[in-house]
């Protein structure tokens, strides 16, 4: 047998001891790209081993689920972060801050007993009140119109509502109100009341702010 042919059996003989494919000893015995881990030709041994984007499953590659490189390679509502696909975060609108400072003071009615200018205890506290709130705000004017429930004459009633809106006012003189007071006697006109629940609210001297 000449040389050429001896040459051919043994290379034939040295292929046929070989391990076959998919089994191997070594990556010589893979294809390209591939690697012989414990026996066997795979596609790879770990992440590194696979193209971006992909991760080493079992010794193959598979593609990562939502992985992208830019924003083009996620859809729409979503934003491209840490190489993931994620809802894109709309922000949160900051509240307006909470005015936490109180109301301004309101200036109050200040009530009367039956056929009466007199001021009562809770009339005078009332007034007191109504002066703070005039000096804390400043009020320039002051207008004190009087009232009366419906009983009486027209005349009498009127005189009443006007003695009851002096009567507010010398008091929120005495208690050195400096904005100017004016007076006026509404008397039966603007009453409601038809018994003496309701008659208890018509007996009272309004402020008006001027």
């Amino acid at each position: 047998m000449g040389y050429l042919a001896l040459g051919v059996v043994v290379a034939l003989s040295a292929m046929g001891c070989g391990p076959e494919y998919p089994n191997c000893d070594n990556d010589d015995d893979c294809r390209e790209a591939e690697f012989c881990v414990n026996g066997h030709c795979q596609q790879c041994r770990g992440d590194d081993d696979c193209p971006a984007g992909q991760s080493c499953d079992d010794g193959r590659c598979d593609p990562i689920p939502g992985y992208c490189q830019s924003m083009s390679d996620c859809g729409e509502g979503e934003t491209c972060e840490n190489n993931r696909c994620t809802r894109a975060r709309t922000a949160t609108p900051t509240p307006d801050p909470i005015d936490q400072s109180p109301p301004p003071c309101q200036l109050q009615t200040v009530r009367f007993a039956f056929d009466s200018e007199e001021l009562s205890g809770s009339s005078r506290d009332q007034i007191e009140q109504n002066a703070r709130c005039i000096r804390e705000r400043n009020i320039r004017a002051v207008h004190l119109a009087g009232h009366c429930d419906p009983r009486g004459t027209e005349e009498y009633n009127l005189a009443l509502g006007d003695r009851r809106a002096r009567s507010v006012q010398r008091y929120l003189q005495s208690l050195g109100v400096e904005s100017r007071v004016t007076v006026s006697s509404m008397g039966e006109e603007m009453a409601r009341g038809i018994d003496e629940s309701g008659w208890d609210q018509d007996r009272r001297v309004v402020f008006v702010e001027r």
